[in-house]
């Protein structure tokens, strides 16, 4: 099993962010970078599978403030020397895909090979429909006709992801959607003649017939995709099917069983015969502190994201049993504690929940929900050293020393 930290980054604790105008305070943000680059480096040296990042723009207050996941990406790239690098992920309905496929690229053949990428659609409106209104005119309004809005938004995603495959796949390809045509149609190529003698794609009437990345991924190989975390079994073995490991967020153990067979025949559309969970990740928060009290203490605030913000987009949805009301759900750590989205106590504790966990989820993939601001840096790295050296032992042989340097040249 691969353990992995993403970030849904803060630039600052509780106390900084209810002050007002968090994420605008260049005091916050320098801190939060050293912060990540201690925590990366750490996870650098102990084997940790991927260190990335969310995507959202024009986060003001301080919460999730993560506008260039690519260049954040690059950061922790160039401060270690192990660890992948990637983002769960790019919001792709607000992108130009190719644009998109051009910052994997590049990240990659900067970090050698440490590339992943994550893609998904969007909740936040503020950003989304602001930056996504020149692809959809339905992504500029979700409010006077939400249905239109979310069939755009599940059309403009389906046809990006499709793009960026056969960008990372093809010397040169082409594409005709609803959304996007691509080469651009009828287009005359004023460097046609270089084009044909030292490139592809173009016709005897120098129209351009197809584009290709420059550069490709690291010696032109396909990173791992992550589709990150629908609540709908739908939607996980859609993405199994095109190639991506689905990440669950759902905490019903039924909910997550049908998920895992779900993806599996997905896989098999793909065709990949796997295990179940295989090709699967799975989120949670983990806190591991010297005690179960000392853990608990610490609870709210180190979930502060989730109850003052992620809530109010409904992520307690993730939370509910098989036909349960998630408006009926409780707001509280203790509850996110109760339905196991935070693990939380002692290592001894956390080793039985996890091994709890796993007896119904047994994943290929486990992400922890890092809040990297939420409680002070010593007790965020006492956790990690926790996890790392109590907890991770019992589980999988990847935590420990650092990663292989598979892709990379010697």
């Amino acid at each position: 099993m691969e353990i992995g930290l993403h970030y849904p980054p803060l630039v600052g604790s509780s106390k900084d962010i209810l002050q007002g105008m968090a994420g605008q305070r260049t005091e916050l943000y320098q801190r939060m970078l050293k912060h990540l680059v201690e925590q990366a480096q750490y996870a650098d040296d102990n084997g940790y599978y991927g260190f990335g990042f969310s995507e959202h723009h024009l986060n003001i207050e301080g919460i999730t403030v993560s506008n260039n996941p690519a260049m954040l990406d690059l950061y922790i790239a160039a401060h270690t020397k192990h660890i992948n690098v990637g983002e769960l992920g790019f919001v792709l309905p607000a992108h130009d895909p190719l644009r998109v496929a051009s910052d994997i690229a590049v990240l990659d053949q900067m970090s050698q090979g440490r590339a992943y990428a994550g893609f998904v659609r969007g909740i936040q409106e503020r950003w989304l429909n602001t930056f996504g209104q020149h692809f959809s005119p339905a992504l500029a309004d979700n409010i006077t006709d939400l249905k239109a809005h979310m069939q755009a938004r599940t059309e403009l995603f389906d046809e990006s992801v499709a793009i960026i495959r056969k960008a990372f796949s093809c010397e040169t390809f082409s594409f005709q959607g609803k959304y996007w045509q691509i080469p651009a149609p009828n287009l005359k190529w004023t460097g046609a003649p270089v084009t044909r003698e030292v490139g592809k794609g173009v016709d005897e009437y120098d129209r351009l017939l197809e584009v290709g990345l420059a550069p490709r991924c690291y010696h032109n190989r396909m990173p791992t995709f992550f589709e990150p975390f629908a609540i709908s079994t739908g939607q996980g073995e859609e993405a199994a099917a095109r190639g991506s490991v689905p990440v669950i967020v759902a905490t019903n153990p039924q909910v997550v069983q049908t998920y895992l067979r779900r993806a599996q025949e997905g896989w098999a559309k793909f065709g990949r015969t796997t295990r179940l969970g295989e090709g699967v990740g799975l989120i949670r928060y983990v806190l591991v502190a010297d005690t179960d009290a000392e853990a608990q203490a610490m609870a709210s605030d180190y979930v502060f994201e989730w109850l003052y913000w992620f809530d109010r987009w409904k992520f307690s949805g993730a939370l509910a049993e098989e036909g349960e009301d998630p408006a009926t759900i409780t707001s509280s750590a203790q509850t996110l504690i109760d339905r196991s989205m935070l693990i939380a106590g002692s290592p001894a504790t956390v080793c039985r929940q996890i091994e709890k966990l796993l007896s119904f989820a047994p994943v290929e993939y486990l992400w922890l929900f890092m809040q990297n601001e939420s409680l002070p840096q010593t007790k965020l790295m006492r956790s990690l050293e926790l996890m790392t050296t109590q907890v991770w032992p019992h589980f999988t042989d990847r935590i420990g020393k650092p990663r292989p340097t598979a892709h990379r040249e010697k």
